[in-house]
């Protein structure tokens, strides 16, 4: 009973440290068990440390470490238990390391566990072999001290997580009003019972109070610039004490100074058991980014103004640059179908290629402009890209063959899919990669490959490589190529022409196909353009079908032609007489108005002679009325006939506008003859249908 006395009299000494109540623990051990070296020990990962020890002369020191397996301690680890060895020459062994390197005789330890899990060892051993072995109250002693052990050194895990716990709060706290000072934010505190209110130092000079000067929550009202907005802050207060939601709210205030301010509080209830008991927040000057946000939103009006006013410049002078183009492309094709004579047509062919340049330089230009508004539009069809690979070679063949130039292709690879993309910017993509490397290419070959892998269900990377061998690109270049009118040098400017813009929107289509566009070259060693995009697969048998059948449509007889009434709703003089011939070529009579409001007068009269026209062609932009405002009013009559929008202007929304006013299709100048032709064919299909079955 001495025992257990000695050891409640050590662990509920207060004024005893941890690491004293420990060695008088073991001192008791060694007298107990009459071995004289005790330990207990730490062990992790394989290593043995000594945490206390007591020897006859005090050899073995606190935060010794030994490999575990170099000690008998190994062996209590291992058994989970208690181990004992009276005789080590008997059991286990002097081939034991630990008897080689401290040639111990007797041993007796057991685990300390703390918290359920292995702390280290509780040991003793001694120098000589015990001639009796270890007895049951041995056994009792050795369980008792490990037990009061662990609990010691549990106590003094708690202890050291509980300051290490409150020195971090401290350490939280210093660091959060010191954050709170240099970010200008200041704190409250609302009791709600009371109506006491604590305000922050940083609060105050914020308000430009005085730190001494008390504050309630009337005065705090106060500070509001707005009658409205202060009887908004206090009901949203007794609110959120009700319903505990957190709030946060900006608003002007006036301070002590009189100065004007804008700030941003945030609110949070503390609430217990349903009710709430105070709210606390912060508050912080949000003047400059208050000021920021309104002249930002002063810059984007007029930037928006600014955006409005350059759109619809560019729609005029979409109109008004195209417009005379199309009389060019359509007086130079009219030119061509007469009888000229070798010198007549070539120079006829020289024109008609200028005027498809000046319309392509329109076209990047436009097109750039739609890219940097973000107006570009894409449409979603199904696209057979091989094919349109190969509608296009044959122009780039004809000027290879003509500069000797060997022109090869290979889009085996992506002819047995379809995709789902805009065919017009994937030609966009092809012309000007093949443009730029039949231009630069005077010698040698160009050659166009593909390739295709799948990228998921459904979906595709598609590549398109353009090789050439011609003048090739600098390093500098390369690093400037897809940026607008930086493309070329000077030199090459000046030599090949061109706007500097078609890379610049190759690549931009190209971003829009999560893809990327890659060039090697050097100068003289030719080009190399890889274009990636990722695509989607169009349902192979449906929309192909589909598209197989759009283009079907029976081509209509010289009748169906000559007996339909068209008519024309157009105010350029020019443009007059192209259209008129174009449908002339085609076999169509036409009529002319040089207005809406004429073109509106024409369709009246028609109606009521009950000899309605069949197809109006409708210009956009004319004096008087223009082609909008003329569709709605022809459909206002209950006209439902065939309206196609013909426009110069090729701008994002055009399309839809048309469309939205009544229109039924829509063809932007200048327009060739076969286009021409092909609406008229899908528009007046059904006469020919009628014509086949008069029932």
């Amino acid at each position: 009973m001495s025992v257990i006395k000695d050891l409640h009299k050590i662990t509920t000494d207060g004024g005893l440290s941890f690491s004293e109540k420990v060695a008088r623990l073991l001192e008791i051990g060694t007298e107990v068990l009459g071995l004289e070296t005790g330990i207990v020990s730490f062990v992790q990962n394989g290593t043995y440390t000594v945490v206390q020890a007591i020897s006859p002369l005090n050899e073995i020191v606190s935060g010794a470490e030994f490999p575990l397996s170099d000690t008998y301690c190994a062996d209590t680890v291992n058994a989970n238990g208690i181990v004992a060895y009276n005789d080590i020459d008997v059991m286990p062994g002097n081939s034991h390391p630990c008897y080689a390197l401290y040639t111990l005789k007797s041993y007796l330890a057991t685990p300390i566990h703390v918290n359920a899990a292995l702390y280290g060892t509780l040991n003793f051993s001694s120098i000589t072999s015990k001639s009796d072995s270890f007895t049951a109250l041995d056994y009792d002693y050795l369980l008792l001290l490990a037990d009061w052990i662990g609990a010691e050194v549990a106590r003094e895990q708690a202890l050291s997580e509980i300051i290490s716990q409150k020195n971090a709060l401290e350490e939280q706290n210093a660091l959060l009003n010191q954050i709170t000072e240099l970010a200008g934010v200041g704190t409250w505190e609302l009791d709600v019972e009371t109506g006491a209110l604590k305000w922050s130092a940083s609060l105050k000079r914020m308000l430009q109070m005085s730190e001494k000067q008390d504050i309630t929550p009337s005065h705090a009202l106060n500070f509001i610039a707005n009658k409205k907005v202060r009887n908004v802050y206090e009901s949203k207060m007794e609110e959120i004490a009700i319903n505990g939601n957190d709030w946060a709210y900006e608003f002007e205030v006036i301070t002590d100074g009189g100065e004007k301010r804008w700030l941003e509080s945030r609110a949070h209830p503390i609430m217990k058991n349903g009710t709430c008991l105070k709210i606390i927040g912060a508050t912080r000057d949000i003047t400059e980014r208050f000021n920021t946000t309104q002249s930002l939103k002063q810059k984007t009006a007029i930037a928006e103004q600014a955006l409005k006013a350059r759109s619809e410049f560019l729609a005029n002078m979409s109109h008004e640059i195209r417009t005379p183009i199309h009389g060019v492309q359509g007086m130079l094709e009219t030119l061509c179908s007469t009888s000229l004579n070798e010198k007549q047509k070539e120079y006829t062919h020289v024109a008609m290629r200028s005027a498809e340049s000046l319309l392509n330089i329109v076209n990047d230009i436009l097109d750039f402009s739609k890219i940097d508004s973000g107006h570009m539009t894409y449409d979603v069809e199904p696209v057979n890209f091989k094919e349109l690979i190969e509608q296009q070679i044959p122009m780039f063949r004809r000027l290879a063959d003509k500069k000797g130039i060997e022109f090869i292709t290979e889009t085996a690879a992506v002819s047995d899919t379809l995709f789902l993309a805009d065919s017009l910017r994937l030609s966009q993509i092809l012309m000007n990669l093949m443009n730029n490397a039949v231009k630069f290419t005077d010698k040698g070959s160009i050659k166009i490959s593909t390739r295709c892998t799948k990228y998921g269900a459904g979906r595709f990377r598609v590549k398109l490589i353009v090789t050439d061998t011609g003048i090739g690109i600098s390093e500098e270049q390369q690093k400037v190529i897809f940026s607008p009118f930086l493309q070329a040098e000077e030199s090459t400017q000046r030599r090949f022409g061109g706007t500097g813009l078609g890379l610049a929107i190759v690549n931009n289509i190209v971003e829009h196909y999560d893809g990327n566009v890659e060039v090697s070259s050097a100068i003289g060693e030719g080009a190399r353009f890889i274009v990636t995009m990722t695509l989607d697969c169009a349902n192979a048998g449906v929309m192909k079908e589909k598209a197989i059948a759009a283009n079907k449509v029976t081509p209509l007889c010289k009748r169906v032609l000559s007996e339909s009434r068209v008519l024309v709703v157009e105010d350029n003089e020019i443009n007059q007489i192209v259209i008129k011939e174009q449908l002339k070529e085609i076999g169509v009579s036409v009529e002319l108005a040089n207005n809406g409001a004429l073109g509106l007068a024409k369709v009246t009269s028609a109606i009521a002679r009950k000899k309605p026209y069949d197809l109006i062609f409708m210009d956009c932009h004319m004096p008087v009325m223009d082609g909008l405002a003329a569709t709605k009013e022809i459909r206002a009559l209950g006209e439902t006939v065939p309206i196609i929008a013909l426009t110069a202007n090729a701008l994002s929304g055009e399309k839809e506008k048309c469309l939205r006013a009544g229109m039924d299709d829509f063809i932007s100048k200048p327009v060739g003859v076969s286009r021409l032709g092909d609406c008229i064919n899908y528009h007046l299909s059904y006469k020919q249908e009628k014509l086949k079955d008069p029932a």
